[in-house]
């Protein structure tokens, strides 16, 4: 799917470029479809997406080719011809240059991805201070590898999911992984009183201790990252080092203000009268903002994923819940090894947070990703970034 923009102009020049990829553009054609000069649409462009209009050109020619790679039913060559390359030789340049190996390799490693079985799978119970039962599992041989949850997870639907199968493959390639669902979805408790951020750090650390680890890397997605930070202020003996993803150290009711606040506002309003209707429609939107690059299949997992993950009455708490966090208060303090990583257009989180964050944990690295998604997609430039670093830096604390 395209990226979400607000600015008419840029969005008819994407729908030129989208329908007309393997044509010779040029930026006279796209300002004349935008309806705006090229100088004009080449600031807009920059401000809206972070990129020239060209550029934007180039780099969809190649998305669209990854794709076609990835579902293995064409030849480097047929692919080069099909999205406007004027040779294979060419084609080859561009698609190096831009995913780090040669198309017909990148391709054949991505088929056998697919292929490969994911390791089987247990899910365990075990009881939060407040005996609210969560649901848990532990999967994979290696340093054990501790996943905070994040906004709505399922673990028997996220298991085969086009989403997050790619992860899952990579995060038990060479370590044990332990993830759980997060109280009110998924298949821990739904019938819960306390949605607060305190017991949702309660919930990591009852996995944990039901876990048996003593030592472990910690991955913290969106909101799980500051309950990563918590928890290892509670706990920093415990964690070897810390990698977040998307995060943030405080809500959107807490940093926003004016039209933000008042749109994150009308989407909770959305949650109550919509989450349950049979339409995709509403959920959708959710969708269109944390993978705004997934393809159909994915789109249709993700609305799918919340209708079953939990129930609108909980979905309404725990963005409620969730734009409460404040733990700007607590980074000075964090003294875990500590990696962040952010995609510049995210639509869920923006760049700044994570630039925000970076900036007050002593000595943490900062990763910019050049995404639109929140959660990073396998077919995208940004997940191999993301794998190289995270590979090195976790790999660091074995030394």
């Amino acid at each position: 799917m395209p990226e979400v923009v607000a600015d008419a102009a840029v969005k008819r020049a994407m729908e030129l470029i989208h329908r007309n990829y393997a044509d010779e553009l040029t930026i006279e054609q796209l300002a004349r479809c935008a309806g705006v000069s090229r100088t004009v649409l080449a600031q807009r462009f920059d401000s809206a997406l972070g990129r020239t209009p060209m550029r934007y050109c180039a780099d969809w020619r190649l998305r669209v080719a990854a794709e076609m790679l990835e579902r293995g039913r064409h030849t480097a060559a047929e692919v080069a011809y099909a999205v406007g390359f004027g040779s294979e030789a060419a084609f080859s340049r561009a698609f190096r240059r831009r995913y780090g190996e040669p198309p017909a390799r990148w391709g054949r490693q991505r088929a056998a991805e697919t292929h490969r079985e994911l390791p089987r799978q247990q899910v365990r119970h075990c009881r939060a201070k407040d005996g609210t039962q969560l649901a848990w599992s532990s999967v994979g041989c290696g340093f054990p590898l501790v996943k905070a949850a994040n906004w709505l997870n399922h673990l028997e639907f996220d298991w085969q999911s086009p989403v997050w199968r790619h992860w899952l493959l990579e995060l038990t390639r060479h370590n044990t992984l332990i993830r759980y669902d997060e109280r009110g979805n998924g298949l821990s408790d739904w019938d819960v009183h306390d949605l607060s951020f305190d017991a949702m750090v309660d919930d990591f650390e009852a996995v944990v201790d039901a876990s048996g680890v003593q030592e472990f890397d910690l991955l913290g997605l969106s909101q799980g990252a500051s309950v990563a930070i918590a928890y290892s202020l509670r706990h920093p003996g415990r964690v070897r080092r810390m990698v977040l993803l998307g995060s943030y150290a405080q809500g959107w009711a807490v940093r926003c203000n004016g039209e933000e606040l008042a749109r994150r506002e009308a989407m909770v309003t959305l949650t109550r009268t919509g989450w349950g209707s049979d339409t995709s429609a509403f959920r959708r939107i959710f969708a269109d903002l944390y993978i705004p690059g997934g393809s159909p299949e994915q789109v249709a997992w993700w609305t799918e994923l919340q209708r079953i993950s939990t129930s609108p009455a909980n979905a309404e708490r725990l963005q409620r819940a969730l734009s409460k966090i404040d733990v700007e208060a607590m980074l000075p303090r964090v003294t875990v090894p500590t990696l962040i990583a952010h995609a510049t257009r995210d639509h869920v989180v923006p760049f700044h947070c994570g630039q925000q964050l970076a900036a007050r944990i002593p000595n943490c690295r900062f990763v910019r990703l050049d995404s639109e998604n929140h959660v990073l997609l396998q077919s995208e430039p940004a997940w191999n970034d993301f794998l190289c670093v995270v590979r090195d830096f976790l790999a660091m604390g074995g030394r």
